[in-house]
């Protein structure tokens, strides 16, 4: 029978441990008689003592590097404990190994990501580390963000994680587990104005709220500023309005882009920079999820902004 392996990342002392204790104390989680190993590869303030260990039938193996875990160490770890599930605390430094992506074996398959970030430090590190954090977010499945407060940001924390990673679910915690009641964190513009005006410093958060919740603007007139992004094959009179994502540096962005129909593309050139007024229109998807598609009735070329990156706060 295969062991699910849990593979949990996030900086040094963001709650790892914590969040690893929390699932083995889940009875819902453990069954009776249940073996957990445990894959310790750093070492913060919280630690697993002797009588955790033996209280849920857990055992640990410390490592020093990535490079240690490789598929003869797996399959020597797998005979010695023959556990039901793995737990991997990951070090936050260090990308993750592509054994554990790629190449782990049917009887040990990876089968969830789960990272936790410390919501007191993240803006610093999101602007001084970008590139750590976007190794620890990139894969992940679950995101948990703990230590939340109410004066934070709620719309500068999800739009910055979900530049980086859209599917991922986030989860919103305070100092002690609990759910988090942060800051509405207010759209820096009018929805229901005649017209909602998106300025160029607000096209990020506009952007992700639209994406979350597409319902919101169906039938809202709207003025959208950004550049000539992508053709649509098939389509003579639609194109792509985006703006760039940061995700890890300035050589790795991704497209924050909407659909816009209506215009005559040929007096159009890729790359150039146009502001869109028009209504914009829920359109479902086949897997029942939903976009908007913004159908215009005015087109005009606009000047780039200074700084073209997209940010979300």
């Amino acid at each position: 029978m295969a062991c699910p392996v849990y593979l949990f990342t996030g900086f040094l002392d963001s709650g790892k441990t914590t969040l690893i204790k929390d699932t083995l104390n889940d009875p819902s989680f453990m069954n009776e008689g249940d073996r957990t190993l445990i894959l310790c590869f750093e070492q913060g303030e919280e630690a697993y003592d002797e009588q955790f260990l033996d209280e849920h039938n857990a055992f640990i193996e410390f490592f020093q590097a990535s490079t240690e875990l490789t598929l003869d160490k797996i399959k020597e770890l797998d005979a010695i404990y023959h556990p039901n599930q793995v737990f991997i605390e990951y070090n936050g430094t260090e990308s993750i190994s592509p054994i554990l992506l790629e190449e782990m074996p049917s009887y040990w398959p990876l089968v969830q990501i789960l990272t936790t970030v410390d919501a007191t430090t993240f803006e610093i590190y999101i602007n001084a580390m970008r590139s750590l954090l976007f190794e620890q977010l990139r894969y992940s499945d679950t995101i948990i963000v703990n230590r939340c407060t109410e004066d934070m940001s709620g719309s500068m924390l999800r739009g910055n994680i979900k530049a980086i990673n859209r599917k991922a679910q986030i989860y919103y915690e305070g100092k002690f587990g609990e759910a988090a009641n942060l800051k509405s964190g207010l759209l820096p513009f009018d929805i229901n104005a005649d017209i909602i005006d998106i300025k160029d410093d607000d096209f990020g958060l506009w952007y992700m709220d639209a994406v979350e919740n597409p319902d919101k603007y169906n039938e809202k007139e709207i003025i959208l500023r950004g550049a000539y992004a992508e053709d649509i094959p098939g389509y003579t009179q639609t194109f792509v309005l985006g703006r760039r994502a940061m995700v890890c540096c300035a050589q790795d962005t991704s497209l924050c882009g909407i659909t816009v129909t209506g215009v005559k593309i040929e007096e159009l050139k890729k790359g150039q920079w146009v502001e869109v007024q028009g209504i914009l229109r829920t359109v479902p998807f086949e897997d029942g999820t939903k976009t908007v598609v913004l159908y215009a009735n005015r087109v005009a070329l606009y000047q780039a902004p200074q700084d073209e990156f997209v940010y979300f706060s």
